[in-house]
């Protein structure tokens, strides 16, 4: 590696972990409301995407989207998401855990954080 670009050692926080149920296999995942605190900003929008890394390193993009209108956001992953169980061959029961590794990257001696997102399953 480039001396210029250097990687420091990933953090790994675990934003939430979840028994699927049919309606997440077939429909949508409904992700904990508390989880959008350590998303990106949806910047007035009601939907956005994340590329998230399976367990091979195989990018997988998520869109994630909540209420327009209502008392409580509701995120839920569908885009994406459907495609991924489809693939994955995910039934009821099994568990996923989602999470977000934060990263640094050094750059011409600066260095700047940023975040990756990645889903693990436990059958």
């Amino acid at each position: 590696m480039s001396k210029a670009i250097q990687k420091q050692a990933k953090k790994r926080r675990v934003l939430f972990s979840k028994r699927l149920s049919t309606t997440d296999n077939i429909k949508r995942l409904a992700i904990p409301t508390k989880s959008l605190a350590f998303l990106p900003r949806f910047c007035g929008g009601h939907a956005l995407e994340l590329l998230v890394r399976d367990e091979s390193g195989q990018p997988w993009p998520f869109v994630c989207s909540i209420r327009k209108t209502g008392p409580y956001p509701k995120p839920v992953f569908q885009q994406g998401w459907l495609d991924f169980a489809a693939a994955k061959r995910l039934s009821a029961g099994e568990k996923i855990i989602f999470y977000e590794e934060e990263d640094e990257i050094k750059l011409f001696g600066s260095i700047y954080p940023c975040s990756r997102y990645v889903i693990e399953i436990k059958k």
